[in-house]
């Protein structure tokens, strides 16, 4: 059968949006691919009912999608359905949904502070599924608290089957010993890995080093996509460079260093800040994770913001008076009333705006006051920056 005569289709993990642009994104592989008008209507068109031929593509662009596999060739016509999902300007592309404020851990530098009892409704939690589809969202993010705790947690993975998101799942690891890894509808698990052995026990606990690793292993078996968090603190600087190695050689597709804010239970153990300059070199190890950033004009989180338990949608998890109101009355409107964050202070008229977003702008009033800038961000930028009080 020639190339001509094959039906065309959208290949299944990928979806069509408009954010700021039309775009395509791969909700497996997290590639988003911006496309102009032309092409966005040529892609929504490719449903599997209509041959190459009657489409009629340019052939360097066909290529590209079938190489890439935005597109696959069907030798009989299947239909799938197609939808193209319009967000917002700012859009809302990822978003941190605190399932539960429950924890079985408590960790020496959570910046939450103490655990809690409250669990997010589940209806509210339907709702958000759906509407963050609508929307056009890139990914979603389930955390808590440890989400594994939250009581429709079996419902949620059964929803989380054939969304137009990645769904992500960030969790200490300690509670999916014995969890069916092969029914998981996550696309990715996001764990917290604290250094090697000595420096995460001491944060989390004695054994939970090897149980999580032994988690990370079997994840990966399966197929996974494994991503790590670290936090950088005064008692893992010297494992970082050998944590790192390990996390290389298990495949691990992302690794993220955090340096800590004194906030939770990390303000009562301040001795657990490291110094600036101690990490900062620390940050050259890190790989993989990226955001798909576009919204120029805004501060940090252009395209974050968080729900908490109580179903109220936050600016993320620092700023939790900062609120849109109640997701139960829709995201999108929740989302558009949520204020955004610009540019302001010393960040304003920096030549390097454009790359750092201005910073975590909770950490930069925490260390630096009030319209200061991020500390940490202006020195992995190689700006002058204030002195950190540790």
């Amino acid at each position: 059968m020639s190339s001509n005569s094959r039906y065309l289709r959208l290949a299944p993990a990928v979806h069509l949006k408009v954010l700021e642009k039309p775009c395509a994104y791969n909700r497996v592989s997290d590639d988003l691919y911006e496309l102009s008008e032309e092409a966005l209507d040529f892609l929504n068109r490719c449903d599997g009912t209509r041959a190459a031929a009657e489409l009629q593509p340019e052939a360097g662009f066909l290529a590209y999608c079938l190489e890439e596999g935005v597109l696959e060739e069907l030798e009989r016509p299947r239909r799938r359905a197609l939808a193209v999902a319009h967000n917002e300007i700012p859009s809302l592309r990822y978003l941190m949904v605190e399932v539960t404020d429950r924890c079985n851990l408590r960790c020496r530098h959570c910046y939450l502070g103490e655990a809690g009892s409250r669990d997010l409704d589940w209806d509210i939690l339907e709702q958000i599924l759906d509407d963050f589809d609508e929307l056009g969202g890139l990914r979603l993010m389930i955390t808590g608290g440890e989400p594994l705790l939250y009581p429709h947690f079996e419902a949620l993975n059964r929803e989380l089957r054939n969304r137009s998101f990645r769904a992500v799942v960030i969790t200490n690891g300690t509670l999916m010993e014995g969890l069916d890894l092969k029914k998981l509808n996550f696309q990715e698990i996001q764990f917290s890995l604290d250094g090697l052995e000595a420096g995460h026990d001491y944060l989390r606990g004695k054994g939970t080093f090897r149980r999580v690793v032994e988690v990370m292993r079997a994840a990966l078996r399966e197929g996974i996509d494994v991503s790590v968090a670290t936090v950088m603190h005064a008692r893992n600087l010297g494992e970082l460079e050998g944590l790192g190695e390990m996390l290389f050689e298990m495949n691990v597709s992302a690794w993220t260093l955090e340096f800590p804010v004194p906030s939770g239970r990390m303000g009562d153990n301040q001795e657990l800040m490291p110094s600036l300059e101690e990490a900062l070199p620390f940050f050259d190890l890190e790989w993989g994770w990226g955001a798909h950033e576009g919204a120029e004009g805004y501060a940090c989180g252009a395209h974050l913001a968080g729900v908490d338990p109580g179903g109220k949608l936050v600016k993320c998890g620092y700023y939790r008076d900062i609120t849109g109101g109640e997701v139960s009355r829709g995201l999108r409107g929740a989302w558009l009333d949520l204020p955004k964050m610009k540019p302001e202070g010393a960040c304003a008229a920096c030549e390097v705006l454009a790359d750092c977003g201005g910073g975590c702008r909770y950490r930069a009033e925490l260390l630096a006051g009030s319209g200061g800038p991020d500390p940490v961000m202006c020195a992995r930028m190689g700006k002058a920056r204030p002195e950190i009080d540790t």
